[in-house]
């Protein structure tokens, strides 16, 4: 038996952490056919993956990837003691623009580079009560796109659909400069671009390096600054720019400016 606990759901991403109930006796299935689109951590044990007449062993230093159709079987070896962050992607996700379909390339196991292995700290940090959409949306987009053209170079837009994307992504920039405190998501932003969410986020970090929820936070913590610059206490700041966690919000300005904000000057 599989347990799954939700840790995040969107019309794009929904993530799980899976394991298995250790009072409750487990039997592989002789075959399972996947129905979505899935990249698995695992983040404790191991197990084995049998697609056609190959075979993997999936840990620690790979990723279990699922597309539907994909027909397999796992074998825990009589010891199901494995652990796996699963982060699915949803039916708003756009397949063309993303070429989605090109995670079939990579199916059932790819590797775990230092990239993905950030990426994957970086969602797990921000999974939880306080979670906010826009981040783990991002995050998750960033390892979809690393998995399914990761290792592929990048090629130069032609010029009018360079110009097309920069309005757009200078667009959003203002918005999120003008509206910093209001809460933003991939889906509300890529819908004002007339782009598709994950799309809009690959651009969107193409073009400016950042995707857009550390752009966010950049913005919110350049308006903290000047809140407790004129004096306004810790917590006032921190829920008028637009956090909603005061830890969040501690925690972030000392990464980026080197002191807690009850120290700044």
């Amino acid at each position: 038996m599989i347990r799954a606990l939700p840790l995040f759901e969107s019309p794009l991403v929904c993530i799980e952490r899976c394991d298995h109930p250790p009072d409750v006796p487990h039997v592989d299935p002789d075959e399972e056919r996947s129905t979505t689109y899935c990249i698995s951590f695992v983040e404790r044990g191991t197990f084995s993956v049998i697609a056609g007449r190959r075979a993997w062993t999936v840990g620690a230093s790979e990723l279990f990837v699922t597309v539907p159709g994909l027909v397999y079987r796992c074998d825990h070896h009589n010891n199901p003691d494995d652990v796996c962050l699963c982060v699915g992607f949803g039916a708003d996700v756009d397949h063309s623009a993303l070429n989605l379909r090109g995670l079939a390339r990579h199916v059932p196991v790819a590797p775990l580079t230092n990239r993905r292995a950030y990426l994957q700290r970086r969602l797990t940090e921000r999974l939880g009560h306080h979670a906010d959409p826009l981040a783990v949306e991002s995050i998750a987009g960033e390892l979809l796109c690393d998995t399914v053209d990761g290792a592929l170079p990048k090629r130069l837009y032609a010029r009018a659909q360079l110009a097309w994307y920069a309005r757009r992504v200078d667009a959003a920039r203002d918005a999120l400069e003008a509206d910093y405190a209001s809460p933003h998501s991939l889906t509300s932003l890529a819908r004002s671009a007339g782009m598709s969410p994950f799309h809009f986020a690959r651009v969107f970090r193409e073009l400016t390096d950042v995707p857009p929820h550390r752009y966010l936070v950049a913005v919110r913590l350049r308006a903290a600054v000047e809140r407790l610059r004129q004096g306004e206490s810790v917590t006032d700041t921190c829920f008028a720019v637009g956090f909603n966690s005061l830890g969040h919000f501690i925690e972030m300005f000392r990464r980026t400016y080197g002191v807690s904000p009850s120290r700044f000057h």
